[in-house]
């Protein structure tokens, strides 16, 4: 009887310790860890330490499965430099409007013709030679260089001094106009936008004072310093670049 007693008790002993052991492997691999391990062990014979060095093992990998999915330490997007391909449709439209204004109205057209037909030049001069650059920071106008694809660094601004370079954190606004026109497909005349990067007291120089005036706040511009240039690229390539590095874009009118 004392033999069979004791057979039974170890019996009973090897079922307890496999139940612990499944039970063991069900929470580490639930996520549980260690310490629901030991909670669900306590008052009970301890498993062997092979289980317990498998379940403490698995520990460090539960803990980098956890945090793999939060956003600690990831970089801001990094973009390559472009440079907008260059566009003469506005050099060709004034200068056949010019000429056709010399032509049809050689009286009139003495006045204005001859003006929109130098702008025509005067765009077809800057269009091979100026040159709109998206670099990792900022935008900038260049010029080209004597050799091939080199560009000269930006120059200052003939208005308020400074670089032409504006990072792109500083931009508050930019639109093309005549409005709508890039929307239909149709060649913009003017790219406009707006910095806060110029130092404010210069904000009241050109066409920037109106833009700041209180009715144009009012309706919703935002203070900053106005930039017009001529749409001589690629009007549709620098919006998707102005897009592309979040350039900031509001939808009043100033």
């Amino acid at each position: 009887m004392a033999g069979l007693s004791g057979r039974r008790s170890y019996r009973n002993g090897a079922c307890v310790m496999a139940c612990l052991v499944v039970v063991a492997m069900q929470l580490a691999s639930q996520d549980a860890g260690l310490e629901s391990f030991v909670l669900a062990t306590a008052g009970a014979r301890a498993p062997s330490s092979a289980a317990v060095s498998a379940a403490a093992g698995r520990q460090p990998r539960v803990a980098r499965q956890f945090f793999q999915g939060f956003p600690f330490g990831e970089e801001k997007p990094q973009f390559e430099d472009v440079v907008i391909k260059e566009d003469y449709t506005l050099a060709g439209i004034f200068l056949a409007l010019g000429t056709a204004l010399i032509a049809s109205l050689p009286f009139a057209g003495l006045g204005i013709g001859p003006l929109i037909l130098l702008l025509g030049i005067l765009f077809f001069v800057q269009a091979g030679r100026v040159r709109f650059v998206f670099d990792k920071d900022a935008f900038s106008l260049q010029t080209k260089g004597d050799e091939k694809d080199a560009l000269n660094k930006p120059g200052q601004n003939i208005v308020v001094g400074g670089d032409n370079r504006w990072a792109y954190s500083s931009f508050v606004n930019y639109e093309f106009f005549p409005k709508g026109f890039l929307e239909k497909g149709l060649p913009p005349i003017l790219v406009y936008f707006k910095e806060t990067q110029t130092p404010e007291d210069k904000w009241g120089a050109g066409p920037s004072k109106a833009s700041n005036s209180e009715e144009a706040l009012k309706n919703g511009a935002v203070p900053g310093m106005v930039h017009f240039f001529p749409a001589i690229c690629d009007c549709k390539q620098i919006e998707a670049e102005f897009e592309r590095r979040g350039c900031k874009k509001i939808s009043s009118v100033e």
